[in-house]
């Protein structure tokens, strides 16, 4: 029961708060329980349950409040809090709002795409269940979807719009946060089967009490901390949506108004938000939210109800003006050790890696054993991965510094013969094929992994392999053309190409290998999965691109999202830069967020429980590697790292004759 109701006077609502969670429960999508998550918060959500406990005390107000709500009563406090959910979930992707109550929001984890679908399916699931009550029910929840989405849209239009009305602010607000609250008292009294005067008068409650509720959530953006909200704060400034004390301070102050005509960085919403603390028009704020709650128990006062049930309900809806939680509900985000850069690998990783190269002849000294944009790669500050068995480490490390020099091999701006890069993927994908013919240090190199890359492992996942590293190759010889040819790519189509040479595919059954464990379909084909993959690898190189765009620049490397930036929009490098910047801390916030969902995606995920750690372990490792990339040593050139010849190792495997023959590995 939510601490704020006298338990005496309303002896029922815990219980009745419960079979209204019964009631809730996820959508079900038929023959796919994986997708049943979409929907369902869980058990420990920290969610008060605001609307259906003013569904249920509303009727309980015009019945007996020491008697256990009827039946529809439950369903119709069900029903709201659906309609109220479903939105939420459009508020978060409209928003880019990563957290709701401290856990990750549903875009974050499903994407926007999923999310706005997901939305859809609770407010259908909340009209279904309003239908099941009766016309009169129906007609008020479509009213009260309809003016909702109207203040929405409203809200949307004044965007920026530092002269915004006051009302204007309050005509989306009535409809975006009031409406939602009125139709809970609404169809709360309506089962109560009293007079239509008394269902309005409770409505009207609700409505009244819904603006105050929305002033003071506006006024807390400005003045609470995140600790207290337990979500962030200050988020309407940064994203032009000005509430009524910043209508009235920009009014004032024309130096505030003229900063928030467009979009502004976070340093300036700080600063926004002092002016507009300072210049008194959040206590103004408060007094008109303290008039619409005076307004709203006006209407509770003339109702003929039990003083002290009028009383208990008026002492709820006060206390839920102040929505500070006052003790953090932000998970603690894992700190990181403290290392000296170049310590990531493990020492005898390290010198095996250098030996290894020697011995392959992929070098031919000490100094390129050393190479920083090969070796330096996976050196970071501090242990990004998880230790495994040391046979596996050399294994999973030897492929992943093979796989970057075959990156570079396509990549060499001395590479400039269109026919020269054909024959360079070909007779890469002679060697994949084991062709006999095909001798040199790359070929001498793979020689000694694959057999460690395939013991152990099914014949399915050796076929996935060599298939996904044969898709990249093309893509490679693709990219190679485009730079040859001074192709750039439209920005809409850089994820398609930049992940086609991600090499995503191989880097996985790198960490396979790393871990000893094969990743199974149904868990590498759930959209979550697919999604996390996803931006763990748009992080990675979208950050590559900011750190290598010197280098990307004077080598022409056509994938580089700032470049595309560049020559779609005519915007100078820094405007590029800073764009790319921003979409990076986006996407870096999704994929924080949404790894923090995975374990328990496993966990429900059926036939998984049994290797659900080591399956959340493999992820765990990559997306660290991808959020702590830019940090390795691969884009810091020293005085002992010395380029390897790149044309040596071509010519040793240029294949310039027809494609191969298929062969079974």
């Amino acid at each position: 029961m939510p601490s704020e109701i006298d338990s005496a006077v309303f002896p029922h609502l815990d219980a009745d708060l419960d079979r209204v969670r019964d009631v809730l429960g996820p959508v079900q999508f038929r023959g796919r329980p994986d997708l049943t998550a979409l929907t369902d918060e869980g058990p420990d959500t920290s969610r008060r349950l605001v609307r259906p406990t003013l569904t249920l005390l509303s009727y309980y107000l015009l019945t007996d409040p020491e008697a256990p709500a009827d039946d529809r009563a439950v369903r119709a406090a069900a029903a709201v809090e659906l309609v109220h959910l479903g939105s939420l979930y459009h508020d978060d992707v409209i928003d880019h709002a990563y957290e709701r109550r401290g856990r990750p929001s549903a875009n974050a984890v499903w994407g926007s795409h999923m999310a706005v679908l997901g939305g859809d399916c609770v407010t259908v699931a909340g009209g279904r269940l309003l239908a099941g009550l009766g016309l009169r029910e129906v007609l008020a929840g479509s009213i009260a979807s309809e003016q909702m989405c109207a203040g929405m849209v409203i809200e949307a239009a004044d965007q920026y719009v530092a002269s915004r009305s006051e009302q204007a602010y309050l005509d989306a607000i009535d409809g975006k946060t009031a409406a939602v609250l009125s139709l809970a008292c609404r169809v709360g009294a309506m089962q109560a089967g009293r007079s239509e005067d008394e269902e309005e008068a409770l409505a009207l409650f609700g409505r009244h009490f819904g603006l105050a509720y929305q002033l003071y959530d506006d006024i807390l953006d400005l003045t609470s901390t995140t600790e207290e909200m337990g979500k962030p704060v200050n988020t309407d400034l940064p994203e032009g949506i000005y509430t009524l004390p910043v209508i009235r301070a920009a009014a004032r102050d024309q130096n505030l108004a003229r900063m928030l005509r467009r979009a502004i960085t976070g340093e300036q919403a700080a600063r926004a938000r002092e002016l507009v603390i300072a210049s008194g028009a959040v206590d103004e704020a408060r007094a008109m939210a303290e008039e619409f709650m005076d307004q709203a128990l006006g209407q509770l006062a003339a109702l003929p109800v039990d003083p002290r049930a009028r009383h208990a309900m008026t002492a709820y809806a006060r206390s839920v003006l102040d929505r500070r939680t006052h003790a953090s509900t932000i998970l603690p985000q894992p700190t990181r050790p403290s290392r000296s850069p170049g310590e990531g690998l493990p020492p005898q990783v390290a010198q095996w890696l250098r030996s290894w190269l020697v011995d392959t002849g992929l070098v031919v000294s000490a100094a390129e054993a050393d190479y920083h944009r090969w070796t330096g790669a996976f050196r970071l500050p501090g242990q990004a991965l998880a230790p495994a068995d040391a046979d596996r480490e050399q294994t999973a490390f030897g492929m992943a510094v093979l796989a970057l020099v075959w990156d570079d091999l396509f990549e060499d701006p001395q590479l400039r013969d269109p026919e020269a890069v054909t024959a360079l993927r070909r007779g890469l994908v002679a060697m994949l094929r084991q062709d006999p013919e095909m001798h040199g240090a790359i070929p001498t190199a793979w020689a000694s992994l694959w057999p460690r890359l395939r013991e152990g492992r099914s014949t399915r996942w050796q076929e996935r392999f060599l298939d996904g590293i044969e898709k990249w190759l093309e893509a490679s010889e693709r990219e190679a053309h485009h730079r040859i040819n001074g192709y750039i790519p439209a920005t809409a189509d850089y994820l398609p190409l930049r992940m086609s040479t991600s090499g995503i595919e191989t880097a996985l059954a790198g960490m396979e290998v790393y871990q000893d464990r094969e990743l199974p379909s149904k868990l590498r084909n759930h959209p979550v999965i697919r999604r996390l993959e996803e931006l763990a690898f748009l992080v990675t190189f979208m950050e590559n691109d900011l750190v290598g765009l010197d280098q990307d620049e004077a080598d022409q490397i056509p994938y580089n999202l700032v470049r595309a930036v560049r020559h779609e929009t005519g915007c100078t490098r820094r405007e590029a830069i800073e764009q790319v910047q921003r979409q990076v801390a986006e996407y870096r916030a999704q994929l924080e967020a949404l790894f923090r969902y995975v374990p328990a995606l496993i966990r429900v995920l059926p036939g998984l429980s049994s290797r659900g750690k080591d399956y959340a372990e493999m992820y765990r490792n990559m997306t660290s590697v991808a959020l702590r990339a830019r940090e390795s040593d691969r884009y810091t050139q020293t005085s002992a790292s010395t380029a390897p010849d790149l044309e040596r190792l071509r010519r040793e495997i240029y294949y310039p004759a027809a494609e191969p023959a298929s062969t079974t590995p």
